[in-house]
């Protein structure tokens, strides 16, 4: 049963891996796809080495006896951290998520380095077992490691419940990655199960009192978690192939988001080299991350704008147009080193609902306005 349950997340885990690599060869310089790939192949790589026929050979080969057990544990962690730093590229403003991703990955790094140096000085090199739980979790320089192995995945996998479902809220016009951020909640909660059984165990065990029972539990826990984690973090890139209206709404951000960037560079977390697609890999991934840059380049141009009309009985077109005339100003005067003092901020939008048909809008009325300019000139 043991070798069912783990070569059934093994399977998922290559197979999201597959699908996923799929996107990224098209796509390299894409962090956020970066991530999840690495996500999806330490998991795999975690479930294959725990399966039986798997792990007797390997630990034979590495010539010290579980040993594997640190390659298994330490693709775990890489795994929810990887999760935790593909959040941050879906989530944050470029600058942000580069600085979060960096933060993530060193405790990644502090953690496994414990670990390492715990399993190499712990008593548990003499024989080879595969019950390892069952056999070394009593033992004090394993209690020490396997409790930094589950507190490093616990935080981890309830950070992942936190953020996924609070995301959600903010992307209502985004249904796949709206549902795919709440099924990646629900995958680290069942996840999170597995920590629980194990801990618990431990807890026991610390006590006197060994409940083998939960080790064998917590491993369905493991298996399901990582299958309905898979299908989260994928089903942003499941929208059908009639998101047609997704597709323009990208496009049409193309005025606005150019030249935003063109005056910040920064603002942008990845530039698709010219020879790709429009649109490559999660449509509702690429499209939130044109909407967080617009923001955040409208709001490194606050210094550089005049007042803006904000006459709220105007329709949303005349409101786009003056908005579009803002910055087509404020763009000039940072270009002629002007400052005029009234910082506006950063237009908000009604509702969350709105915002995707605002920023198009904008982009929109400032694609009219640039045209009429290159006519003028012309």
């Amino acid at each position: 049963m043991h070798d069912l349950i783990y070569g059934a997340g093994a399977l998922a885990g290559w197979i999201a891996f597959v699908y996923k690599f799929n996107h990224l060869r098209r796509d390299w310089g894409n962090p956020a796809l970066r991530a999840v790939c690495a996500a999806f192949g330490f998991s795999a790589v975690a479930f294959t080495l725990t399966v039986g026929p798997v792990y007797q050979p390997v630990d034979a080969a590495l010539g010290v006896p579980n040993l594997t057990k640190l390659f298994v544990h330490s693709s775990m962690v890489l795994f929810s951290m990887f999760v935790l730093q593909l959040l941050a590229f879906w989530q944050y403003p470029a600058k942000q998520a580069r600085r979060r991703s960096r933060v993530i990955l060193a405790l990644a790094a502090a953690v496994i380095a414990a670990m390492s140096v715990l399993i190499l000085i712990a008593p548990v090199h003499q024989n080879y077992t595969i019950h390892f739980w069952k056999s070394h979790a009593g033992e004090t320089t394993m209690q020490w490691y396997l409790t930094l192995f589950l507190v490093a995945l616990s935080a981890s996998l309830l950070a992942i419940a936190y953020w996924s479902w609070r995301f959600a809220a903010l992307v209502g016009e985004l249904p796949w990655l709206r549902r795919g951020l709440r099924l990646t909640a629900a995958g680290a909660l069942i996840s999170f199960g597995y920590c629980a059984c194990r801990g618990l165990y431990l807890i026991l065990l610390g006590a006197g009192i060994r409940v083998d029972f939960l080790v064998d539990l917590a491993e369905p826990f493991a298996s399901l978690g990582q299958i309905v984690f898979f299908t989260g973090l994928t089903m942003p890139s499941w929208g059908p192939n009639t998101r047609v209206d997704q597709i323009r709404a990208f496009r049409a951000l193309q005025p606005l988001w150019s030249a935003l960037h063109a005056a910040f560079p920064d603002i942008a977390l990845h530039v698709p080299a010219a020879r790709e697609p429009a649109v490559v890999g999660d449509l509702d991934y690429r499209l939130y991350r044109r909407m967080v840059e617009i923001w955040d380049g409208r709001l490194a141009l606050s210094p550089y704008l005049g007042a803006v009309p904000t006459d709220q009985s105007a329709d949303l077109s005349q409101r786009a147009e003056a908005e579009a005339r803002a910055v087509a100003e404020g763009l000039r005067n940072r270009q002629d080193g002007l400052r005029p003092g009234t910082s506006t901020g950063t237009e908000e939008p009604s509702h969350p609902e709105a915002e995707l048909d605002w920023l198009v809008a904008v982009s929109q009325a400032f694609a009219t306005l640039s045209e009429a300019v290159e006519v003028d000139r012309t």
